[in-house]
């Protein structure tokens, strides 16, 4: 039992662990797009504030001891999907999967990092779910919430085909196919909790990934306990079959089990029973042998013919993967500046903003030079618009006459007229903005048949930054999980107590 709560306890830990170092990777992007960005402590001062300034000087100071502030920034990032540290690639096998079906073939890095992954799962089994995925922790927080609200509530117990994740990942690459690898943020809980985290903290901005996590959150809480890793979610699926044989699993000695007794099934988050001696989808995860009242449940290598068997599996799915080199291509969007960038790729304080009219899609990028320390400056309201127009039906870059309207509320506040696109095909106004206003821009491009267009924009200053609230709700969870969890043992050492003390009275009988 003292292993069980070794285990389980390692587990809520070494999660812990992966959720900080989530955040602290997405810090790391923050203070990388600031390096590029400004590379100049009094800038990021200035744009920032006093705080951010104080953080990135620190971050300057800790990486120059190990080599280049950037290089060693740039060697670490990521989320679970792909991730590397200090140089070392960790990549998903849905990842892998997912660049494999779209693009056909792999980069070697990316590749390798598929190493470790494979050999937990067919050394260990599912172990990624109980010690590494970081949602599974939201989970575990939400089924011991079931259970103390079970005094009060009936929560039902659903399960479902495991045939449900397998289609989701087909699915899943369908959808990757044909519109790209972001689709897994609406399939993957710890995708969308490492999206959410990457967005809030790096960005200060709410992801797509959030409504996902919150969906996936509720099928815990409505359906049954941990139903998204059981049932739904495709990369535990996948571990489960790659483990299916693993080395080291739970290993029943049946001399000593009680007949009739259920509680190891009844308590497993995969719906694994170990007195039917079944091992698919288990995940180590120690809570089958904390509450085994006849401790006869352990982990122990398999007996098998072949103990090789294992070491020559992960050779040759080694192999396969090294077999698919090839370089990976950048994305540089429409070859525009590097102050025009998606908002996913976060350079400078800024926002993207698009709007069509007939052939011709407008990129308006609403750059607020002060970001969001306004008060600190000479000029407050000082707003940079950066426009560029395409066309998509020749894909070439509009340049002739145009007529740029910022409006606040429908009305007219500036207007200017230019006869021809300037510096890198660019339209630009400079304007002073409060953040108080309702803005948009109209556009009417004149030789293209005065044609017009509206496009809504905002500041930056006028943006809920969510990453403290996400922050917050990411610390009540773990609250949750620490009672949930010491209840449990209570609960656990008051039924030993009771057993202890009716030993005496049986033996008088």
């Amino acid at each position: 039992m003292r292993l069980g709560w070794v285990m389980l306890i390692g587990s809520i830990l070494t999660r812990g662990f992966v959720l900080v170092l989530l955040c602290l990777l997405a810090l790391m992007t923050y203070y990388l797009n600031l390096k590029q960005a400004y590379n100049n402590p009094r800038l990021v001062e200035l744009s920032h504030g006093p705080v951010a300034r104080s953080a990135y000087e620190l971050a300057d100071k800790s990486f120059a001891y190990f080599g280049d502030p950037l290089e060693i920034a740039q060697a670490n990032g990521g989320m679970t999907w792909s991730i590397r540290i200090a140089g070392v690639p960790f990549t998903d096998p849905v990842a892998a999967l997912s660049v494999l079906a779209k693009d056909h073939r792999w980069e070697v890095g990316f590749a390798a990092g598929l190493a470790v992954p494979i050999f937990l799962a067919l050394t260990f089994g599912r172990v990624f779910c109980s010690y590494v995925c970081p949602a599974s922790l939201i989970f575990f927080s939400i089924a011991r919430l079931r259970g103390l609200l079970s005094k009060w509530f009936y929560f039902p117990e659903i399960r479902v085909s495991r045939g449900l994740a397998w289609g989701l990942l087909v699915g899943g690459l369908v959808l990757a196919v044909a519109t790209g690898h972001g689709a897994w943020a609406l399939l993957l809980p710890y995708f969308a909790l490492g999206q959410t985290l990457f967005h809030g903290i790096a960005m200060g901005t709410l992801s797509v990934g959030l409504g996902s996590l919150l969906v996936f959150a509720g099928m815990d809480f409505f359906l049954g306990r941990q139903f998204t890793c059981r049932h739904v979610c495709p990369t535990g699926r996948i571990l489960g079959w790659i483990g299916r044989r693993s080395v080291f699993s739970i290993v029943r000695a049946p001399d000593a089990c009680i007949d009739g007794c259920n509680g190891c099934a009844d308590v497993c988050p995969q719906a694994v029973n170990p007195r039917l001696n079944e091992t698919l989808d288990c995940s180590l995860c120690g809570e089958c042998m904390i509450v085994c009242p006849a401790k006869c449940l352990s982990v122990k290598p398999r007996l098998r013919k072949s103990p090789c068997s294992s070491i020559i599996r992960t050779l040759i799915i080694a192999f396969c993967l090294l077999s698919f080199p090839s370089p990976l291509a950048a994305h540089h969007f429409k070859g525009l500046p590097h102050y025009n960038y998606f908002e996913n790729y976060p350079q400078v304080p800024e926002d993207e903003f698009l709007g069509q009219a007939g052939n011709y899609e407008m990129s308006l990028v609403a750059y607020d030079f002060q970001g969001l320390q306004r008060e600190n400056v000479q000029e407050p309201g000082n707003v940079r618009l950066f426009l560029v127009i395409f066309n998509m039906l020749d894909s070439t870059v509009y340049k002739g006459k145009l007529t740029f309207e910022i409006l606040d509320d429908g009305q007219p506040v500036h207007s200017k007229f230019f006869r021809n696109a300037e510096l890198e095909n660019l339209y630009s106004i400079h304007h002073e903005l409060p953040d108080s206003g309702e803005y948009s821009i109209r556009l009417t491009l004149h030789d293209a048949g005065d044609l017009a267009c509206e496009i809504p924009f905002r500041l930056s200053s006028q943006q809920t930054h969510w990453g403290r609230w996400i922050g917050l709700l990411l610390l009540v969870l773990m609250t949750i999980t620490a009672v949930g969890a010491r209840k449990a043992r209570l609960n656990v050492d008051r039924k030993e107590a009771r057993k202890q003390n009716s030993n005496p009275d049986e033996e008088i009988k």
